[in-house]
């Protein structure tokens, strides 16, 4: 995404690690606006300018962190001095570590960017530069690659609860966030939208118009994306059988497991499974 400028990479996008991580400075610089295909973490130390992600605007100032999933369209605009230093992980790649992310997918989409202390950029920072030194290394380890990755997403995590603990911040309905939450918890037994808006005491007419008024999802779509992470990741170890993952993620007739995966992929489980490299 950088390219003009002061530029560090290492890795490569189009080798089987799938991993590039990048450091840039400089100013006065657009990134071209493209859909991406790989999860991206950024930091930025920025004096102005501003990430656009999807239809959303968001103002680059002091020290912090962007997240862009894969599919969404992303492009910086940068007006003054700035430090960037950005990680990205192919699709399938991503598939593999995502659920060292604590929260739904859906709370991190919907707030991309945080400010940072200098504290955690400098956290944060450690943890993208040792990943960007194994990928300079002439025989990278992908175990190092995996083990720093989902670090990462940890220490995200880490930093997302301390802002989750004042909801008003999020400006999301806490009925909203206890779902989201539940669905962590339960997804692996609990496939219908009923049972959690029961546990919440509301109706289920009601948990569809906070999913479709502040995630542009239903309630549905919020389950089926964490059974289907949670498939992708299973089915990406080895040795592990079909069977074994349809009852861990909740379903006991693997002709429905296959509906299910192949409907929200476009490949049965097997063929997956197939594709799937080492991280």
């Amino acid at each position: 995404m950088f390219e003009t400028g002061i530029v560090k990479k290492s890795g490569d996008l189009k080798k089987d690690h799938e991993t590039l991580y990048t450091e840039w400075q400089g100013r006065l610089h657009r990134t071209r606006n493209f859909q991406n295909d790989e999860f991206i973490i950024t930091l930025s130390k920025s004096k102005r300018g501003a990430h656009h992600i999807d239809l959303g605007k968001h103002i680059m100032r002091g020290y912090q962190l962007h997240i862009v999933f894969p599919g969404q369209r992303s492009h910086f605009s940068i007006l003054d001095y700035t430090f960037a230093y950005q990680l990205r992980i192919a699709k399938i790649n991503f598939e593999k570590v995502c659920t060292a992310l604590r929260f739904s997918l859906h709370l991190y989409r919907i707030h991309p960017v945080q400010d940072l202390t200098q504290s955690e950029f400098e956290k944060l920072l450690y943890e993208l530069r040792n990943i960007g030194n194994e990928l300079h290394m002439d025989r990278p380890l992908l175990e190092i690659i995996c083990s720093r990755a989902r670090i990462t997403l940890q220490e995200i995590s880490r930093i997302l609860e301390k802002r989750i603990n004042d909801i008003n911040l999020f400006k999301i309905p806490s009925v909203l966030f206890e779902f989201l939450q539940l669905v962590k918890l339960h997804y692996n037994k609990e496939h219908n939208v009923t049972f959690y808006a029961k546990k919440l005491n509301v109706s289920s007419d009601y948990l569809l118009s906070l999913t479709r008024n502040h995630l542009n999802v239903t309630p549905t779509k919020v389950i089926k994306d964490e059974i289907l992470a949670e498939s992708k990741r299973l089915l990406s170890l080895v040795p592990i059988t079909i069977k074994t993952v349809m009852y861990q993620v909740g379903f006991e007739d693997q002709a429905v497991f296959t509906h299910f995966f192949k409907s929200l992929t476009g490949m049965s489980p097997t063929e997956f499974q197939k594709s799937t490299i080492t991280f």
